[in-house]
């Protein structure tokens, strides 16, 4: 789909290849992260991942033509319960310590989107979780370039320099030169 070409969608259901190309290329994904499904909205797309839900952003009236820009992010692992407003939007809130954040998408069954965002909600959690634990574990695992405790490294330094008969390099505390068997002052 051009994005010249490109005009206010009526809302539906669509699949990730269905996105333009430079709005997908906004989506700046995270690793393991892939696109299970999308919705067109009257500005753009709103994007379902097994990691989070993205707005994506098409609206000339603010933005140059052609450009895409990512909008409000919500993570599952602080998503808030999703709720449908006026038959008409889906409310997005993440929960944080100091507060909250909302965001509402106009889509054409918003229960349909809630139920399937709710769905994704729950497995996305249990990845986040799963991501977790991963790196609790790889922060206390042993990293093999550090010693073990109790064991003392000594680095030391050798200085070389030339022979001056043979000219090849040689440690600075030798007395004879190695190769050539002359003696070094």
């Amino acid at each position: 789909m051009s994005t010249e070409a490109w005009s206010a969608p009526t809302d539906a259901l669509t699949t990730p290849d269905q996105i333009d190309l430079r709005a997908r290329e906004e989506l700046d994904r995270l690793p393991g992260e892939r696109i299970l499904r999308c919705w067109k909205t009257a500005l753009g797309f709103l994007v379902m991942t097994n990691l989070r839900v993205v707005g994506l952003w098409h609206k000339p009236q603010l933005f140059a033509p052609g450009e895409w820009h990512a909008g409000p992010t919500f993570f599952y692992y602080n998503l808030g319960p999703i709720h449908v407003i006026a038959a008409r939007f889906v409310e997005l809130a993440e929960i944080y310590d100091e507060g909250a954040g909302s965001a509402r998408f106009l889509v054409e069954d918003p229960g349909l989107v809630a139920r399937e965002i709710e769905g994704a909600r729950i497995a996305g959690r249990a990845e986040w979780d799963a991501r977790r634990r991963l790196a609790q574990e790889d922060l206390h695992r042993p990293h093999p370039l550090a010693p073990p405790p109790g064991t003392t490294v000594v680095v030391r330094e050798i200085v070389k320099v030339r022979c001056a008969f043979c000219g090849n390099l040689i440690p600075a505390s030798s007395s004879l030169c190695p190769s050539c068997g002359a003696p070094q002052r």
